[in-house]
């Protein structure tokens, strides 16, 4: 099998089951990670993470605040974001569409073991491409909305949640603002 795979893909026991997915894209000593709900099916055929439209946008968003450079026409951001001290993850490493297809008990279990994996690299920061990886991290609604957190995950860790992919230019370029000013640039 793994000579077939492609790009980041692998193959992972996600609640005993076996699982072609996306492997974590996590540099030895990591400046921040980008944590997704789960992988979607077209970013796990493509062996890369966030290759859909929405996605695409988001992280070029993320490159716009200087979180990484982006030279143009790049689509797969993992070896840039490396080279800038970020990774990539998922709180459920099963692909699915969206948040409607998981099931009971999926986000408690990938939040236990994210928690784990990302606080012995001891991440100070985490970006939430959309909400539902705060909810699973922190344990709660994500009643603070888009920007930075004010709970830290169990280990410390700072969490920023970005604008909606749809959010009104203002709005979005205000909550990029405070990533930019937490990112010092």
């Amino acid at each position: 099998m793994a000579e077939e795979l492609i790009g980041y893909q692998g193959v992972e026991l996600w609640m005993g089951v076996e699982y072609l997915t996306l492997r974590d894209v996590i540099p030895e000593k990591p400046r921040a990670v980008i944590v997704g709900l789960n992988p979607s099916p077209v970013s796990v055929a493509a062996g890369h993470y966030y290759q859909g439209q929405v996605g695409q946008r988001q992280l070029r968003r993320l490159a716009s605040a200087g979180l990484f450079d982006l030279p143009e026409g790049v689509r797969q951001f993992e070896a840039v974001a490396l080279a800038a001290g970020v990774g990539f993850t998922d709180i459920v490493k099963r692909p699915t569409v969206g948040e409607k297809d998981l099931v009971a008990g999926e986000l408690e279990h990938g939040r236990c073991l994210l928690g784990e994996k990302l606080g012995a690299l001891s991440v100070p920061l985490v970006i939430c491409v959309f909400r539902q990886p705060v909810e699973a991290l922190l344990g709660r609604k994500a009643a603070g909305g888009p920007g930075v957190q004010e709970e830290r995950t169990a280990w410390g860790a700072q969490v920023y949640r970005m604008p909606g992919p749809y959010d009104a230019a203002e709005k979005a370029n205000a909550v990029m603002g405070e990533l930019r000013e937490l990112l010092g640039v």
